[in-house]
């Protein structure tokens, strides 16, 4: 897993290495060194135009060391300083004496008169903290306005404040991302997703250290079954949900099912509204089926017998998806934490229904996980979804949240894992139930913490493959499903 951290803790780290007397000069080779052998397969050949736009600072002289050594490949490439040379950028001297001598074109960027195949952008680091504007703000603008180059930024995209991901006043618009030592948390959050494209992490010699990490493929390991085994090994799973006037609900249930299987669980039950009998039971082929007792309008009720069989029975259960304003709802939940002692997970209008009262959970005997959307956050804490406010639920309630978005925050109280894989096609009713589906089937191998990250980590993953085969718009949460292989993690 890869380091998240803010302005103030990457300066922190810089720090550091200036004291054990490494100092900036070599760090920037290693960070000009890695800009320009990722780009080098875009920037050789004939007729190929690289223009490298440089600020005044230290952005700027890892901007024209990369233009240095593409020159030295044998690349065509042009370095346009971004400021006043003669009364700003003077520190800049060495480093453009050193992009001259390379075979670099040096020039202002005044001087640019567009149609680069390529476009870097090295004006401004992690240190802006003011606004953008004038004649940057206008480069920045038309840069971004040129759609046939390929766009990279260095380190961040100029623009964007490092650590909280706001624009500021203009941003530059990257197709990649090239940053170093960790990613910044502006990167994650806000229009920092949208303005920095793909991000590359490259180790440059800097050590960070956070609490807060973005996982990738290489941090789960294979989950191999023995051969001597069978499905009471892998976990019973109950799927809770629905309600008489939303049969959709139910088909979620489903699907939120169909979903557990896909990540391991031995068994699955879809426990519906009595109401759907004659509906489901043609169309649910998967998972075995429990039809709960319901109150006059249609909500499921509370049975103590029907919920005593599923509490002793499984291993996770989900609850919450499609239920409403079930009156009984809540005192489902409080019952379920008092007697059940596997994994539960609570979404939904289960959030919903425990909205500014859930004091109870801390007290549970199961292991609890929340996994709200943003808006389902606010409503049940009254807080803004931040992940300084998702760590403070996960101790509040002594479990895991996973506080659902476009860059996914799961926390255990502790330590915070960011979730960024995924698509703009996952934001449809659903998705948010198969993931349950996907929380509980993993519950039975992995602890609540990991099995929730592994869960939003593979769904994105099949979402972005299914966006592949797919149009964007069209995209259903059955699709993800489809999609969603998983060979790495159960070889």
């Amino acid at each position: 897993m890869k380091n998240v951290v803010t302005r103030d803790e990457m300066r922190e780290a810089e720090r550091k290495m200036n004291s054990r007397g490494i100092d900036n000069t070599m760090l920037r080779f290693n960070a000009a060194l890695c800009v320009a052998d990722g780009l080098y397969d875009r920037a050789k050949g004939e007729g190929v135009k690289t223009a490298v736009f440089c600020g005044c600072g230290g952005n700027g002289a890892d901007g024209l060391l990369a233009a240095a050594r593409l020159a030295r490949l044998g690349c065509n490439v042009y370095a346009y300083i971004v400021g006043d040379f003669a009364s700003t950028c003077g520190k800049l001297e060495p480093y453009t004496e050193f992009a001259k001598v390379a075979g670099v074109k040096v020039l202002s960027a005044s001087e640019y008169g567009g149609g680069a195949n390529n476009v870097v952008d090295a004006i401004f680091g992690i240190g802006l903290n003011r606004t953008i504007d004038g004649e940057i703000k206008e480069l920045i603008l038309r840069l971004n306005g040129e759609k046939k180059s390929f766009r990279l930024a260095v380190d961040i995209p100029s623009g964007i404040d490092a650590t909280t991901g706001e624009v500021l006043g203009a941003a530059f618009s990257a197709h990649v991302t090239m940053t170093f030592a960790a990613y910044k948390r502006g990167m994650l959050f806000g229009a920092g997703r949208d303005h920095s494209g793909k991000i590359i992490v490259e180790d440059v010699g800097i050590a960070t250290e956070s609490n807060i990490t973005v996982c990738d493929d290489n941090d789960f390991g294979a989950f191999k079954r023995k051969t001597d085994t069978h499905k009471g090994n892998y976990g019973k799973i109950y799927i809770i949900g629905g309600s008489a006037d939303m049969i959709g609900a139910p088909i979620l249930s489903a699907a939120a099912a169909h979903a557990a299987y896909l990540n391991g669980a031995g068994t699955v039950t879809a426990c519906v509204p009595d109401e759907h009998r004659v509906a489901l039971s043609s169309r649910v082929t998967m998972s075995m089926m429990k039809f709960l007792k319901t109150d006059k309008n249609g909500f499921i009720a509370f049975d103590k017998a029907a919920f005593d069989g599923i509490i002793n029975n499984s291993t996770a259960i989900d609850i919450g998806m499609g239920m409403g304003k079930a009156p009984e709802l809540k005192s489902i939940i409080e019952y379920l934490c008092e007697n059940y002692s596997g994994t539960l997970i609570i979404d939904a209008d289960g959030l919903n229904a425990l909205s500014g009262d859930y004091a109870f959970l801390s007290r549970a005997k199961c292991k609890i996980i929340l996994t709200p959307h943003v808006g389902e956050f606010k409503r049940l804490t009254g807080k803004e979804a931040t992940i300084e406010n998702a760590v403070s639920l996960a101790k509040e309630i002594n479990g895991v949240v996973v506080l659902k978005s476009a860059t996914t925050i799961i926390t255990d109280g502790v330590n915070v894992r960011l979730n960024i894989t995924g698509t703009p096609a996952m934001a449809k009713g659903g998705t948010g139930d198969v993931l349950g589906g996907c929380i509980a089937g993993l519950s039975a191998s992995f602890c609540p913490f990991d099995a929730a990250t592994v869960a939003c980590y593979r769904n994105g993953l099949g979402a972005q493959r299914a966006v592949s085969s797919y149009a964007e718009l069209m995209l259903t949460p059955r699709d993800i499903l489809k999609m969603a292989d998983y060979p790495e993690l159960f070889d």
